[in-house]
């Protein structure tokens, strides 16, 4: 039994100070402790933090810091429908600044699997740019049209990938539901929208603090047009009247107005506060994201 009403340490140095049976302790809570009571300490404090539930970060968010300077990144870019990795896509590594990707730090495919994989500076803060790829390996001509024989609904539609919470260790990131035009008219049909070409769309998985699908998230766009369609996903369909992700997590806006656009996740039970992220909106292209836990 140790009395702990006594502050015996501040640092290990302290314990080593000591001398005798206190050489090689661990300074913990003010007491010299042996280093296995210190990871047990430790281990306690992580079984604390899973027994809070998913959500017992929010309000006490802090990002760690990177731990190597580079990060290994795998982002799985799959079929909506068929769920099949698409390999059918250039991807460019683009720096935030750089809009228009028009100098990508980088230029890279998907594996066999449609797995993508980059090495990138950690905390890195840009995007990936996604355009289609022709059978051929080729890039199609956008000025060539899109007749009902030119294949051109079956390509991906050009999206960007925005990484958040920020990367600082290697990350398998969040399933990338690619979508062709053919896709986006039907399910605009379905749900009895039409997709405005001058606008952008944002789709986005919700993340609870463990970085898991989250289920009853709620997300908000800071800026909409008259024709801004928001929806969630249902029964693995996204919907119109949906109010709150699914245990998919997954949700998003058609007819985003262009720019820099703000996502805002809030529990829908509760309306606490779960974070924010920005991301950039392009005509007739894509935006993902996670909306995930922030400060």
């Amino acid at each position: 039994m140790l009395d702990t009403s006594t502050e015996q340490c501040k640092t290990d140095n302290d314990c080593a100070a000591r001398g005798g049976s206190f050489a090689g302790l661990k300074c913990v809570e003010r007491v010299c402790v042996a280093p296995e009571d210190a990871g047990a300490d430790a281990a306690d404090a992580s079984d604390a933090a899973v027994d809070a539930g998913p959500w017992g970060c929010l309000g006490n968010v802090v990002f760690p810091a990177p731990q190597k300077p580079q990060v290994a990144v795998t982002v799985p870019l799959i079929d909506l429908i068929s769920h099949a990795g698409r390999t059918d896509v250039l991807a460019r590594v683009c720096a935030k600044i750089d809009v228009n990707c028009g100098s990508p730090i980088t230029t890279t495919k998907p594996d066999a699997n449609g797995l993508l994989h980059l090495t990138l500076s950690a905390g890195f803060d840009g995007f990936v740019l996604l355009t289609p790829l022709l059978p051929d390996g080729g890039q199609p001509d956008p000025d060539a049209g899109g007749g009902p024989d030119s294949g051109v609904g079956q390509l991906v539609i050009p999206s960007l990938v925005f990484f958040n919470p920020p990367l600082v260790d290697d990350t398998l990131y969040t399933t990338i539901l690619l979508l062709t035009q053919d896709d986006l008219m039907q399910l605009s049909q379905l749900e009895g929208t039409t997709i405005d070409p001058s606008l952008g769309a944002v789709f986005m998985a919700t993340n609870d603090c463990n970085g898991q699908a989250s289920a009853g998230v709620s997300v908000a766009l800071d800026s909409t047009a008259t024709s801004t369609q928001g929806f969630y996903f249902q029964n693995n369909l996204p919907t119109l009247t949906g109010t709150a992700t699914d245990s998919t997590g997954y949700a998003g806006f058609v007819n985003a107005p262009v720019g820099t656009r703000t996502l805002t996740g809030t529990l829908q039970a509760t309306q606490q506060y779960i974070g924010k992220v920005s991301v950039f909106s392009r005509a007739s292209m894509i935006s993902y994201t996670v909306v995930a836990p922030s400060p």
